[in-house]
């Protein structure tokens, strides 16, 4: 991952930092959405070097996002604490979701995450506001 050193880029370090604050407090307000914010941060600061760019942005967001993740489940966690039995269906899947995407990422067409990543982000916004 290569950032960018321009004039802009540099300019824009406070904008940048305030994006990563809303970032970790969209997820820990609503449990998710902070990794929307980042993507939208990181894909202006990453160059799209080898066609990689758009592969760099989504890996620095999952990077970004762990420990803001780790934080709001802890807290979450001492307010709501789910039971294991209620956890354990759901972590294994999820574990082998996430490699398998992993794994795919390098082999799947930049044009085609763009647009997936778009109608996820547009399905999760529409379904939330006709709940």
């Amino acid at each position: 991952m290569y950032i960018k050193t321009s004039h802009s880029a540099k300019r824009s370090l406070v904008t940048f930092i305030l994006i990563c604050a809303a970032a970790g407090f969209v997820n820990g307000l609503l449990g998710a959405g902070g990794g929307i914010l980042l993507v939208w941060a990181f894909r202006g600061c990453i160059r799209e070097e080898s066609g990689n760019g758009v592969r760099s942005t989504f890996a620095a967001t999952l990077a970004a996002v762990l420990p803001i993740t780790v934080v709001s489940a802890f807290l979450y966690g001492r307010q709501f604490l789910p039971s294991v039995s209620e956890l354990s269906p759901l972590v294994l899947p999820g574990i082998i979701g996430g490699t398998v995407g992993a794994l795919l990422l390098g082999k799947v067409p930049t044009l085609f995450l763009k647009k997936l990543f778009a109608v996820l982000v547009l399905y999760s916004g529409i379904s939330m506001v006709l709940r």
